[in-house]
């Protein structure tokens, strides 16, 4: 399901979103609420004891949010 949203930014942010979209706003906005999203979440997470836990969780986040490989 789709929903419809308005959102007001400064002018100059709208032309670099403009620039930097090609012209796909939604899409690109969609992409980058859940970068911080996710962002937010990780953050929230209880300091992990095992670094190698943490070191895992951090590769994963980086997959999902820019398609890299570890």
């Amino acid at each position: 399901m789709t929903v419809r949203m308005n959102i007001s930014m400064d002018d100059d942010l709208a032309a670099r979103l403009r620039a930097a979209s090609a012209d796909k706003l939604s899409d690109y906005i969609a992409r980058a609420v859940r970068r911080q999203l996710l962002e937010d979440e990780l953050k929230s997470l209880p300091e992990a004891p095992d670094a190698e836990w943490a070191a895992d969780a951090e590769q994963t986040a980086e997959q999902v949010l820019f398609g890299r490989a570890g």
